[in-house]
């Protein structure tokens, strides 16, 4: 017999997956600087750098609220995203990050 909650667990996976993620969610997740305090852009450009592998120049140059992202860019970061929340549920804190 197959254990429901493993298949349920599966499938709210395979679902959020496929869910797109926008530049600004994901900064608005992962970026520690408060968005109302200066440095706030750069850090979310580090991040979204970080996150799709692309350089922070290419970054920048989707506009100030990230609106000329390629589309692909969408389903990179909500992967990202993901891995992000699994580090921070398996990894112990003291886990070399890089």
């Amino acid at each position: 017999m197959i254990d429901s909650v493993t298949l349920s667990t599966q499938y709210i996976i395979d679902v959020l997956s496929r869910l797109p993620l926008e530049p600004l969610e994901y900064c608005q997740r992962w970026v520690e600087v408060p968005s109302d305090e200066r440095g706030y852009r750069k850090a979310c450009v580090t991040a979204l750098a970080e996150a799709t592998g692309l350089s922070p120049r290419t970054v920048n140059d989707w506009g100030p609220n990230f609106d000329r992202r390629p589309d692909h860019v969408l389903h990179v970061l909500r992967m990202a995203d993901m891995l992000n929340q699994i580090r921070k549920i398996v990894l112990p804190p003291d886990y070399p990050q890089k």
